[in-house]
């Protein structure tokens, strides 16, 4: 009777087993093509050569992606290699509307999901803590922020963004000192014009951080050029600081399209002297100062005329 129950037994464990390699092997399968559609993605064996070709490589790209991870949830719904596709998901969700795709799911909903589950890896969630407070930096108060920022970076020390993080506690720790005192900044532009904002106090200025190879940056032009003529009579003055390394295209840039205040201009692009040193990032920036020197706004781009005529009131 024990040898019949004893071969019995090994039957059905040779059928587990044999059926839990099987499951392994299809999912196996089905993660190689995820796997295979993040890496088409992120390493293009043909590298798109124009707009067009880049928006058909992203909704073919993103269209694969989001079957193959369809088939493998279906066929492997606990894998914790889930995760990795879930935070891939996270990282691509903006570039869906650009490929003319409907998103998927909503990005902070994916990251929540990374965060509050059980057997997310920790890298990974350290990736979606990183991601959710780089997106919070544009909703969150300033205090607010720097407070979860902290967070994060105790929480997950190795993660990928901490570099960034800390570069951005940094910039708001420098642009809360600028703003304790009246900005210091003077120099000679690039038409021999000498600025000094000390000097121009009883003005309101706009500090516009820019370059001609910057499309935001262009097409805000025709708003400061207009507010510049419209206000300029009532103590309004301008000062470009141009991210240009061609000095010849910057001066027919500004005499074309009419902008004739002074430009500081060093050849250094992303290395300029005084952009650098106020810890810009990203251009178009666009800072406004007060009659009393000080700094009052560094995101002066929206309803700009309206922004300035406030302060020449004051």
């Amino acid at each position: 009777m024990f040898p019949i129950i004893h071969r019995i037994s090994l039957i059905v464990a040779l059928a587990l087993t044999t059926s839990m390699a099987f499951a392994d092997s299809t999912a196996d399968e089905a993660w190689k093509k995820v796997e295979d559609a993040m890496k088409s993605l992120e390493n293009p064996a043909n590298p798109p050569k124009s707009r067009e070709e880049a928006v058909a490589h992203l909704k073919s790209g993103l269209t694969a992606f989001d079957s193959s991870l369809k088939d493998f949830s279906t066929t492997a719904p606990s894998d914790a290699r889930r995760w990795q596709a879930k935070i891939f998901e996270a990282k691509t969700a903006s570039a869906r509307g650009f490929a003319g795709l409907p998103p998927s799911s909503d990005m902070s909903a994916i990251l929540d999901e990374i965060l509050n589950s059980s057997d997310a890896p920790q890298a990974i969630k350290g990736e979606a803590s990183g991601m959710t407070v780089l997106v919070g930096v544009r909703k969150m108060p300033e205090d607010e922020w720097q407070k979860k920022a902290e967070q994060h970076l105790q929480s997950y020390p190795e993660a990928p963004m901490n570099p960034q993080i800390k570069s951005m506690i940094d910039r708001i720790a420098v642009m809360s000192k600028l703003k304790t005192e009246p900005l210091d900044l003077k120099f000679t532009a690039m038409d021999g014009t000498e600025v000094d904002l000390a000097k121009m106090r009883g003005k309101v200025v706009l500090i516009d951080f820019w370059a001609t190879w910057c499309g935001p940056c262009v097409n805000e032009i025709p708003n400061v050029v207009q507010a510049y003529e419209n206000l300029h009579s009532k103590g309004f003055e301008i000062v470009g600081v141009s991210l240009d390394q061609d000095k010849a295209k910057l001066e027919s840039f500004t005499k074309e399209k009419g902008m004739t205040w002074p430009q500081f201009f060093d050849g250094k692009g992303w290395q300029n002297e005084i952009s650098s040193r106020f810890g810009i990032q990203s251009i178009p920036a666009m800072w406004l100062i007060n009659k009393k020197g000080m700094l009052v706004s560094t995101n002066a781009r929206p309803k700009l005329q309206e922004q300035v005529e406030k302060l020449l009131a004051e």
